[in-house]
């Protein structure tokens, strides 16, 4: 079978290693507030606030960018053998993902106010790609399993 529009397999190990520490690196940035010093942005000098130019530091963008490019690497790289089950698995993780993501900001939108609804919609750009990862690939590990084990006689 052609699989279409999916990365090559190489790419999957590089994601993985790219995607823990950057996952690690996110969640310093958004609850430590950690910030690489030095690495902004001077935003346009004619926006000043109270007469200073505005600076923006990029470190909560470089997280972002990491976990997103290494999770997609992660996601939609060909596996070693790329049958129709593994598309079908593909699918059904894909669309499995998406109604959980939905579901989540349905709870959000009727529980979470104010500033901690900012928090879930950022944790939400990543839960997509996160659900899709972990369910892809547990199934893939339990049809992997039980293709191998031995039938009773």
């Amino acid at each position: 079978m052609k699989a279409r529009f999916l990365l090559p397999q190489r790419l999957k190990m590089p994601g993985w290693v790219v995607f823990v520490p950057s996952v690690i690196f996110g969640v310093l940035v958004q609850h430590f507030d950690y910030e690489i010093p030095g690495f902004f942005i001077a935003v346009d000098s004619s926006v000043l606030v109270l007469g200073v130019p505005l600076e923006n530091n990029l470190t909560n963008e470089l997280a972002a960018v990491l976990i997103l490019v290494s999770g997609f690497f992660i996601a939609f790289s060909k596996e070693l053998i790329e049958d129709e089950r593994v598309s079908q698995v593909r699918l059904e993780s894909l669309q499995w993902s998406v109604y959980l993501n939905y579901a989540l900001i349905l709870v959000a939108l009727l529980v979470v106010y104010e500033e901690n609804f900012l928090y879930v919609m950022i944790y939400n750009l990543f839960t997509i790609l996160l659900f899709f990862i972990v369910r892809f690939n547990f199934v893939l590990y339990l049809k992997d399993r039980l293709s191998r084990k031995p039938e009773a006689v």
